[in-house]
């Protein structure tokens, strides 16, 4: 049972104010988390890419050093949950069902013809990125819901009232492209080509051969329900207990763009993590952020497929 909104206060005026719950975890959960993350990613991409390179397909590491990257990212994550008395069974489902899915995807794939594989005609490139967006959710779960037996609402899974909150998501979404927009222009004035984001819609749709139906469901609706579970849900309010407010919101902005290896990434990643986070932070519930997320996700991918850009 999902928990109503609590009202807005009136004090809500203030910055620094904000709707979401105290939580449990603190600073050290996170570092975990992210670790574990991290090497749990590490481990599907690895064991499974040694899969499909005996395939024939390519992939980032060749078999068979692919199995002892994997293997030892498996064996340090469970040294680290064990070390930290953390629950291990939910990151194994996650490591079991996101190596699976993609072990079965390469063996039962079929080369499309440049060196990549493709399953049921959905390329294995984006099963695997879905794949990595569920380790994102099943650690925020297994450190909060799990560890700590917090409710659902601990997340952020906490019903609104009416469409408000939707508005100011959108309303905040709009403030935050207005600024990357700006930023994209700057960085085109300036020369500093190095630094513009890559057009990862348009790579995401290319590789799903055009398919928008496809790259929505995996990149505008999965992928940001994922990323918020984990960024705004797990990350935000564990540091609001240590740091307070604003350096939650910096914070974890920052951990949010670092996640996006690209340097021409980070930046605009950071800045739609501070604008997803201050709507979680003062509407009370993950699912406007989500919106957002989504939202952004989704013209991203429809501009990419529509539009002309000089």
């Amino acid at each position: 049972m999902i928990p109503q909104q609590s009202p807005i206060s009136p004090e809500n005026g203030r910055w620094d104010t904000v709707s979401i719950r105290p939580v449990k975890w603190g600073s050290l959960d996170i570092v975990v988390a992210i670790t574990v993350t991290v090497l749990v990613v590490v481990a599907i991409l690895t064991l499974s890419g040694s899969f499909g390179t005996d395939a024939g397909y390519d992939t980032t590491i060749a078999s068979p050093n692919g199995y002892y990257i994997g293997l030892l990212a498996v064996g340090i994550a469970l040294v680290v949950l064990r070390l930290f008395h953390y629950p291990s069974w939910p990151i194994l489902a996650a490591l079991g069902a996101g190596g699976g899915v993609l072990v079965i995807s390469y063996q039962f794939g079929n080369d499309a013809g440049d060196g990549t594989a493709q399953f049921v005609g959905v390329p294995v490139g984006i099963i695997a990125a879905t794949a990595m967006s569920g380790v994102f959710a099943a650690t925020g779960f297994a450190f909060s819901i799990v560890r700590y037996r917090e409710p659902l609402s601990s997340l952020g899974f906490v019903k609104t009232n009416g469409i408000r909150p939707y508005l100011f998501a959108v309303a905040m979404w709009l403030i935050g492209l207005s600024v990357l927009i700006f930023w994209l222009q700057a960085l085109v004035w300036l020369g500093f080509d190095s630094l513009v984001p890559p057009d990862t819609a348009r790579e995401i749709l290319d590789e799903a051969g055009g398919s928008i139906v496809i790259t929505i469901i995996l990149v505008g609706i999965l992928g940001p329900i994922a990323e918020e579970i984990f960024f705004r849900g797990y990350i935000l309010p564990g540091f609001v207990r240590r740091f307070g407010v604003g350096r939650a919101l910096l914070f974890s902005s920052l951990i949010f763009g670092s996640f996006h290896i690209d340097p021409g990434a980070i930046v605009p990643t950071f800045a739609l993590g501070m604008v997803l986070g201050w709507v979680y932070l003062k509407t009370g519930s993950i699912w406007p952020a989500m919106f957002a997320h989504g939202l952004h996700n989704t013209v991203a991918v429809l501009v990419a497929k529509y539009a002309t850009v000089n």
